[in-house]
């Protein structure tokens, strides 16, 4: 496969990525970025970088680093004697940075909830407000337990010769 060629995959992917994201819920140019900063062999990129790789403006893309720094998952850092901001993924192990960062989420999932049941009559929807806050507490108690799992999985597979081969238990 040519360089060009592996390029347009790349591209091809970033997209399809940035897609199913934004089917998440991520905003799409947010989406955009963070795609192409993860599948990028660069450590860090200025919002210039970003926006020739995405070809978007870099209007476009000071919009779409700050919610992904809200979030936790991107950094911006200064390097000596440069005047542009660079952009890298905030740790090398970003989902279990994402996961442990829901933590206020859940506190107030969980405090609306119970407010919900106090002002709910007997009934449906009582018991699915009701059975939404159990679940979001349920979730709540495992994410310690999940993010450690995740690290040891993380380290098995990234001791592996092969990652892909080592992650399908082949």
């Amino acid at each position: 496969m040519s360089a060009d060629d592996r390029e347009r995959a790349r591209s091809r992917f970033v997209e399809q990525f940035a897609m199913v994201l934004n089917d998440a819920g991520m905003q799409r140019m947010s989406a955009r970025v963070f795609a192409y900063v993860l599948a990028s062999d660069a450590e860090s990129h200025t919002a210039t970088q970003l926006a020739d790789g995405l070809q978007v403006s870099p209007a476009a893309i000071s919009g779409a680093v700050r919610p992904l720094m809200d979030m936790g998952i991107l950094v911006r850092e200064r390097v000596p004697g440069e005047r542009s901001d660079h952009y890298r993924v905030y740790s090398d192990d970003v989902w279990a940075t994402i996961i442990q960062r829901q933590d206020p989420m859940f506190g107030h999932i969980d405090v609306l909830l119970t407010k919900g049941l106090e002002v709910l009559e007997p009934g449906a929807g009582r018991r699915r407000v009701g059975e939404t806050r159990e679940f979001y507490r349920f979730m709540y108690t495992q994410i310690d337990a999940l993010s450690a799992r995740w690290r040891a999985h993380r380290a098995e597979v990234t001791a592996s010769p092969e990652p892909a081969r080592a992650a399908s238990g082949e």
